[in-house]
């Protein structure tokens, strides 16, 4: 699928407004969204396909023919009333790849969320801005001027790990504890590897599920791994590879991993028992921020969320000196009173239901 197709896709069905075109197909939103270097996997048709719980829905905006951005927005709403919530994870999506960024492209692509999902639909939008260390603060800025009201939340906070450091100014911004894990993996002989085999990607699948089931992990998304065969096949500026670690012959750690636009992401990471005594984990990672300094013409990898304590140290650690955590906020806008009491309705019950999953795992 071209871009130019896409295009021709967007001036023959817009509806309303000629500028806005609704809910593309799969392989033409994908088509649209590749040109941006701004674009996370978090609006891919395949991410919103695995949310069990919501429905989906998407909006691309062009002006005179040229794409602005565009969003996919996840729709929770209350049966027979149909209204709720419209959350955008990660996006919109606004900086098109080889162009200046602009402004007031954002600004329309906001407005358009505006006017469909709460003025049209009467929903209340949540937007959650892709991180980035640049250009969050500006995104956040201009949220803000449009009405929305910023609300903490720690999930949204994101390691950033700087790969454009050379090998020793990497080791010397790495914290102690990460540096002697390291110097103690690289006694155990491991060999890493790095591709985009599909031979590759099921050996990591059949790692995270036994990872998963000797954990008992239960929490959201924590079998989006099963989409990995759907997500490879997403346009070549989404590329996913995936490194594994080898000890005797035996894959016992691995990491599935990308360069969208102007990030790297580290997507998924699975380790056996065998990769916690190898120090397996520190060994992969060091190899993945050498190879994205190697290959990949970025600085910044995006490391995740901060998760729970034990993730939290080996992220942090790895980040080190000359690395940054993003703390991050979601933008709210309400179009009513009402549209706020049903949402927080909403919350209350989700946050009941967390509460009971939480004690659950425990």
């Amino acid at each position: 699928m071209t871009l130019e197709s896409a295009e021709a896709y967007l001036v023959d069905h817009h509806v309303e407004n000629q500028d806005i075109a609704r809910d593309l197909p799969d392989d033409k939103w994908h088509a649209a969204m590749s040109r941006f270097s701004d674009i996370h996997y978090e609006q891919t048709a395949i991410h919103a396909a695995n949310k069990r719980s919501e429905r989906t829905s998407n909006i691309v905006v062009r002006k005179g023919g040229v794409l602005l951005g565009g969003a996919r927005v996840g729709l929770l709403t209350v049966p027979i009333i149909n209204r709720g919530l419209a959350l955008v994870r990660f996006g919109p999506f606004w900086r098109r790849s080889g162009t200046r960024s602009d402004e007031a492209s954002y600004r329309t692509v906001v407005q358009a969320l505006i006017d469909e999902y709460c003025t049209r639909r009467k929903l209340y939008l949540i937007v959650r801005p892709r991180p980035h260390l640049e250009f969050y603060p500006v995104e956040a800025r201009l949220l803000e001027e449009l009405g929305f009201r910023g609300s903490q939340s720690s999930v949204l906070d994101h390691y950033f790990v700087n790969v454009a450091l050379s090998a020793d100014e990497q080791k010397k911004s790495l914290d102690k504890r990460w540096r002697y894990n390291l110097k103690l993996g690289d006694a155990n002989d491991l060999n890493i590897t790095i591709s985009d085999d599909e031979a590759d990607f099921r050996t990591f699948q059949k790692i995270y599920a036994e990872m998963v089931e000797r954990k008992r992990l239960n929490y959201p998304g924590v079998d989006l791994p099963q989409a990995i065969p759907d997500l490879v096949r997403l346009p070549s500026q989404m590329k996913m590879r995936v490194a594994l670690a080898h000890h005797d012959g035996e894959a016992v750690a691995g990491a599935v991993f990308s360069i969208v636009g102007d990030l790297a992401y580290y997507v998924f990471g699975a380790t056996n028992d065998k990769a916690t005594e190898l120090q397996a984990g520190y060994i992969l990672q060091w190899r993945l921020v050498e190879w994205l300094r190697d290959n990949g013409g970025i600085t910044w990898c995006d490391l995740g969320g901060t998760g729970d304590r034990g993730i939290q140290q080996f992220k942090k650690g790895l980040a080190g000196k000359r690395g940054a955590l993003l703390t991050a906020q979601e933008f709210h806008y309400s179009p009513s009173p009402t549209a706020t009491a049903i949402v927080k309705g909403m919350f209350a019950v989700r946050n009941a239901r967390n509460k009971i999953q939480s004690w659950q795992r425990a």
